[in-house]
């Protein structure tokens, strides 16, 4: 019974650590709105991972197995930035995965910079208009289709109903 009851705890120390291990995230990009939106992005696909790797993979053409694989060494956040900084240095997500284990003490800001993204730099600016747009949650309309009529309502100004 006491092998059991250790064997329990030594499941639940080990599953807790690991799970806190997903949820805590810490985003290094060195620009506030950037960190804040991987990290949303981060804590949505902890919430949803299947959503998150269909996102990822149909807003920077990856395929899913590609980001499966890169799920296994980076967490959420850092496999979204990755994604995104592909696609602004036109690089393959593969080199930039590469090149982020390589280095990831210095940062994504310091890799960004490194690899031609320069802070406060036009592409720089783009990339966080980019990240926003595509971290941000989708849309989900309540799809009942009904309106104020207002699109309709200049076109019958001035007509008399009949």
């Amino acid at each position: 019974m006491k092998k059991l009851s250790l064997l329990m705890l030594t499941l639940a120390t080990s599953v807790t650590f690991s799970f806190s291990q997903i949820i805590t995230f810490k985003a290094t990009t060195g620009d506030v709105e950037m960190d804040a939106v991987l990290v949303d992005v981060h804590n949505r696909a902890v919430k949803d991972i299947v959503s998150f790797k269909s996102d990822v993979s149909v807003s920077f053409n990856i395929p899913i197995p590609k980001i499966e694989a890169s799920l296994k060494i980076l967490p959420p956040g850092d496999v979204f930035m990755a994604a995104q900084l592909s696609i602004s240095i036109n690089k393959p997500f593969d080199e930039v995965i590469s090149v982020y284990q390589k280095n990831k003490t210095k940062g994504w800001g310091a890799m960004a910079k490194e690899m031609g993204i320069k802070p406060g730099s036009p592409e720089f600016h783009a990339m966080k208009k980019s990240m926003k747009s595509k971290g941000a949650p989708k849309a989900k309309g309540s799809g009942n289709g009904n309106s104020n009529g207002k699109g309709n309502e200049s076109k019958a100004k001035g007509k008399k109903n009949k």
